[in-house]
């Protein structure tokens, strides 16, 4: 067999591969669904006090310390029309508050690594009694096509683990006081 044959095999292998891999990358779910709840000692208006100011979102929200150090973040606004901006080494987003009642929570939409939104989420607070407050935190969206497919299971793990710290450290700002 001479070089030409086997280069041009090569091609063929490679040009199938390339075909196989957008081929599937289009029917596989591009969706990403994550949603963790923690239960809270507190009142809703301590809680809400946290999460619907975007300038307070560092306390909880993002771990600080684990963020890349040319990670440029940024809050401003308080309830409806309040963001949080972010870009650096890790992406960027941009999410912006579209409803905030501190009776049942609030919820926003996301640019994430698009100047589109992409992405939907929200924060329920439901009361449980004895000064228990259960608060669950969504948040839903979708990747690109054919790439995207690929990354869903990688996106839902990854949110999953930051938004379950996240809860975390919010269940320990507002019981420390707020």
């Amino acid at each position: 067999m001479t070089i030409g044959k086997i280069l041009k095999w090569l091609g063929i292998v490679l040009l199938g591969a390339a075909a196989l891999f957008v081929i599937v990358g289009l029917f596989l779910p591009r969706d990403w669904h994550v949603e963790r709840s923690v239960t809270i000692t507190g009142s809703r208006e301590q809680i809400h006090a946290l999460v619907a100011d975007p300038e307070q979102w560092e306390r909880w929200m993002f771990d600080m310390d684990a963020l890349p150090a040319e990670t440029e973040l940024s809050a401003e606004g308080q309830g409806v029309g309040g963001s949080v901006s972010w870009s650096g080494p890790a992406g960027r987003g941009q999410m912006t508050l579209t409803e905030a009642d501190p009776q049942t929570g609030i919820r926003w939409d996301g640019k994430i690594e698009t100047d589109e939104v992409n992405n939907h989420g929200k924060i329920e607070y439901r009361d449980l009694g004895d000064g228990q407050v259960e608060v669950t935190l969504t948040d839903e969206g979708t990747l690109p096509p054919v790439i995207g497919g690929y990354f869903v299971f990688v996106m839902n793990s990854a949110l999953d683990t930051h938004f379950e710290a996240a809860l975390g450290r919010l269940e320990h700002a507002v019981e420390a006081g707020g």
